[in-house]
């Protein structure tokens, strides 16, 4: 649930009401019924692949707002590698149909997809990571932030849990945009790998229940040797489930030797949300995701 525009007073009232049935892997979009039920006609009807993104049973969990925010950000930001991606990046928007505005020197483009790039530049700023890494993202919308990264990291694995009706639209727009060994997992599945590179997530984390995100840090987080999350605080906030705290995700971080820093997100989506991040593998003390201006 990405961006600035929320659920209504009936959503909020509907997940508040089952948010005492919680059980393991239950998330704020888990309990939207019209949002699954988009995803399956999404995978099944090319009528609905072809406009998803334009739809508002779909929209209302992924795609954002905020354009000229991102676009002022990579403005300001971008490497040279980044900006010589754009005219491959803008092949996302080619999927689904979505709402684009022209951007001048950046070109046409989605909110959602400015976002994923700007994330991108982040991460690239942030992290060295070495030749074919193992990526995991917990919740990945259509699979857009794959597709981005896929552009600029040759992946060995890149794995993604979602819900099951998700998993068949990442699965269908991955394809599409024939991105290499990125695999949708059943959300019980544990991974092989005895350390995960990179462990990424863009407010999905955040809106899980805290049974959810126990199992996740348990089975995944704590394999990463780093990682990305944006934080935001609606899950307890606006829908009443039990969540973790950012302080608390912070604390257990802490005791299992991430050494986690924690900042305001730095393109803010809604107030309060806040950038998590973590390396193992380097001993700087601090981390610049907003303060270096590169060369374009």
């Amino acid at each position: 649930m990405k961006k600035c525009l929320f659920a209504s007073l009936f959503s909020h009232l509907f997940f508040t009401s089952l948010c005492a049935h919680a059980t393991p892997s239950e998330s704020i979009s888990s309990f939207d019924n019209t949002y699954k039920e988009a995803c399956v006609k999404i995978a099944n009807d090319p009528w609905y692949f072809e406009h998803f993104r334009s739809l508002d049973a779909y929209t209302h969990i992924v795609e954002t707002g905020g354009g000229k925010e991102f676009a002022d950000y990579l403005w300001a930001h971008a490497s040279k590698t980044i900006w010589n991606k754009f005219s491959i990046f803008e092949k996302l928007d080619h999927i689904g149909a979505p709402v684009k505005t022209s951007y001048p020197g950046i070109g046409m483009f989605s909110a959602t997809t400015l976002r994923y790039i700007v994330i991108a530049q982040q991460m690239e700023h942030l992290f060295t990571l070495p030749d074919h890494p193992t990526v995991v993202e917990i919740g990945a919308g259509f699979g857009g932030q794959c597709y981005i990264l896929s552009q600029l990291v040759s992946f060995s694995h890149y794995y993604i849990y979602d819900l099951p009706e998700v998993s068949l639209v990442i699965d269908k727009v991955l394809t599409a945009l024939c991105v290499n060994n990125a695999t949708c997992l059943p959300l019980d599945q544990n991974i092989t790998e005895e350390n995960i590179d990179l462990v990424i997530s863009n407010y999905a984390f955040s809106e899980c229940t805290r049974e959810t995100q126990l199992d996740y840090f348990n089975r995944v987080i704590k394999k990463s040797l780093r990682g990305y999350m944006i934080y935001n605080q609606i899950a307890s906030s606006v829908f009443g489930l039990d969540s973790l705290s950012p302080q608390e995700f912070v604390s257990l971080l802490k005791q299992s030797g991430k050494n986690p820093k924690i900042y305001q997100e730095p393109v803010q989506t809604y107030p309060g949300n806040l950038l998590i991040v973590w390396d193992t593998t380097t001993k700087t003390d601090s981390y610049e995701t907003n303060n270096t201006n590169h060369n374009k």
